[in-house]
C-alpha cells in the first residue's frame, strides 16, 4: 500500500501570507497527474494516489516583520527612484539573514526564536495524524521544500545541530529539496567551506535547484563532498532578484518536485510500488 506523504514548505525572506505555497503545490499535483497518466493509470487511481499527498506550510517571517517594516519606513519614506526600488527588494533579504544569524547566536546560548518556532510548527504537523493520513502508521513520511533563507533554516533543523530544536528521528524525510539556496555562504562563514557532513539516517536524499541568473543562490555540491546532492540548474528569469523569487512559479521546478514525490510514494524508478500492479492499468 502507498504511504502517506506530507509536503512541508518553508519560505524564504520577506513576509509570507498563508497559502504562499498553494500555486506551486497545484502545479506539482498537475505535473504528478500528467506523469501518472503517461503510465496509463486510471484517473480514479491517480486521485487516490495524490490524495495521500498533504500540503503543510511553515511560517516564521512574522518574527522579523516589525523590524524590517520599521527599517523600510525610516529608509524609504518618500523616495521613488529606481535604485530605491531595487534596494527595497534587497534590504529585507540582508536584514532577515542578519537577524537569523543573530537569533541563532552561540551554539549553546543563542535564543533560537526562529528555529524554535519552526520546531513547534513541524512538531504540530506530525501530530496531525488524522488530517490527510490515510494509512495507519504511515503518518511520518515527508518531503521538505525550502526556499532561500528557508533552506538554511531547514538545513540547520534537519541536520539537528541544536539540542533544543531537533527533528524527531522517527520522521522519514524522503527528500530535502532546496531552491535558491545561499547555504554555502553560511557554512563557509562559519568556518566550514569543506564540509564533512553526511546525511542524517532519516533523510533519504538532498535535491538542490538553482536558477542560472539567481544572484543569491549558490551551487551546493562542491561544499558537501560526502553527500550525493542531486543538483538541477535551470532558468527562471533573466533578472537576478526576480530569478530568485520565481522558483515558486516555475512549471519545470514543479515537474522536478513531482518526480521526487512520485519516487517518495514508490511510484518511480525500477522498484515501483506493487500498488501499481494492483491498480487497473489500461
Amino acid at each position: 500500500m502507498l504511504p502517506n506523504l506530507k509536503l512541508i514548505f518553508i519560505h524564504g525572506v520577506n513576509h509570507q501570507s498563508t497559502n504562499y505555497s498553494a500555486d506551486l503545490f497545484q502545479r506539482v499535483l498537475e505535473a504528478s497527474r500528467k506523469k501518472l497518466r503517461s503510465k496509463h493509470i486510471e484517473d480514479r487511481i491517480i486521485d487516490e494516489i495524490l490524495n495521500r499527498v498533504v500540503r503543510h506550510e511553515i511560517m516564521w517571517a512574522d518574527l522579523t516583520t516589525s523590524l524590517t517594516a520599521r527599517y523600510d519606513q525610516l529608509q524609504y519614506p518618500k523616495r521613488k527612484f529606481l535604485w530605491s526600488f531595487a534596494a527595497r527588494k534587497i534590504d529585507p533579504l540582508a536584514m532577515q539573514i542578519m537577524q537569523y544569524i543573530k537569533d541563532k547566536g552561540d551554539k549553546q546560548t543563542g535564543p533560537m526564536n526562529i528555529l524554535r518556532d519552526v520546531d513547534d510548527d513541524i512538531a504540530k504537523v506530525f501530530l496531525q495524524t488524522n488530517i490527510g493520513d490515510f494509512v495507519p502508521g504511515q503518518d511520518k513520511n515527508a518531503v521538505i521544500i525550502a526556499h532561500s533563507l528557508g533552506s538554511v533554516i531547514a538545513f540547520d533543523y534537519v541536520f539537528c545541530f541544536r539540542d533544543k530544536c531537533r527533528l524527531d528521528p522517527t520522521v522519514n524525510i524522503k527528500a530535502l529539496i532546496t531552491m535558491g539556496s545561499p547555504l554555502p555562504l553560511f557554512t563557509s562563514a562559519m568556518g566550514h567551506p569543506d564540509s564533512d557532513l553526511i546525511l542524517p539516517p532519516n533523510v533519504n536524499k538532498w535535491v538542490n535547484i538553482i536558477s542560472k541568473n539567481d544572484g543569491i543562490a549558490r551551487s551546493l555540491k562542491p561544499f558537501f563532498k560526502n553527500i550525493p546532492i542531486k543538483e538541477h540548474e535551470l532558468f527562471t528569469s533573466p533578472l537576478p532578484i526576480k530569478s530568485h523569487c520565481d522558483y515558486w512559479k516555475s512549471k519545470r521546478i514543479a515537474s522536478l518536485i513531482a518526480d521526487e514525490i512520485l519516487e517518495a510514494l514508490e511510484l518511480q524508478g525500477k522498484e515501483a510500488n506493487p500498488y501499481l500492479v494492483e491498480a487497473k492499468v489500461k
